[in-house]
């Protein structure tokens, strides 16, 4: 039952993003995040990120930099993700993920996102990067996403031209702890219905799969 539903938000939100393709999105390929974490009421926790897309969609790249505020000895799980120097690099044709752990005392984490990849002409098929926070049990933080966990989540467009800009959208289900700056234009149900996307995708990927620690500098 459970899935049905979300196979029928599904097919809304890939609706809803085909209809939008030509809104005014932010024209933009890099986005500065924090997240306030002194109302988690946690010390310790993970900040997950992935990034995922439509089937039919583009190669498309999101490095994340500039982590302020994430533990880099204490354990992490990640998948298919590749290390880079100070950050990581998420490809959108791969199911990925990254559970990072985070002090949650500092009271702010921030880092950059940066969107890149291959020309769409067609500009109907996008990519999501997904945020989420948990603590060392897992439980989902902050004002979530009741169905995902989902913090925010920010809809990557693609060029339409070699050399034009990509665009970002986003969901922000908790703008009172998540700050984005340049702030993105919202895409509400596209957005939403991208997150589910990756949320299963993720289960799938990860089923049976218990969290491990990686011992690896950020």
């Amino acid at each position: 039952m459970y899935f049905n539903s979300m196979s029928t938000f599904l097919r809304r939100a890939a609706l809803a993003l085909a209809l939008c393709a030509g809104c005014g999105a932010a024209s933009a390929g890099t986005i500065h995040v924090t997240i306030n974490t002194s109302n988690f009421g946690e010390a310790t926790g993970f900040i997950d990120m992935q990034f995922l897309g439509q089937g039919g969609a583009v190669e498309a790249t999101a490095l994340v930099s500039n982590m302020v505020g994430f533990d880099s000895s204490a354990y992490k799980e990640v998948m298919n993700v590749t290390q880079q120097a100070g950050g990581y690099l998420f490809s959108n044709l791969l199911s990925n993920d990254l559970f990072h752990a985070v002090d949650f005392t500092i009271g702010q984490v921030s880092f950059d996102i940066t969107f890149g990849g291959a020309i769409d002409p067609l500009t109907t098929v996008a990519s999501v990067f997904a945020v989420s926070a948990y603590s060392l049990d897992n439980r989902a933080l902050g004002n979530y996403d009741p169905d995902t966990g989902v913090l925010a989540s920010f809809v990557w467009t693609p060029a339409t031209v070699p050399g034009g800009s990509g665009s970002i959208g986003q969901d922000n289900n908790d703008p009172g702890a998540v700050g984005v700056v340049p702030e993105p234009s919202d895409w509400l149900l596209s957005g939403t219905g991208l997150a589910l996307m990756a949320l299963v995708l993720r289960r799938r990927a990860t089923a049976g799969l218990p969290k491990q620690g990686m011992a690896l500098a950020a």
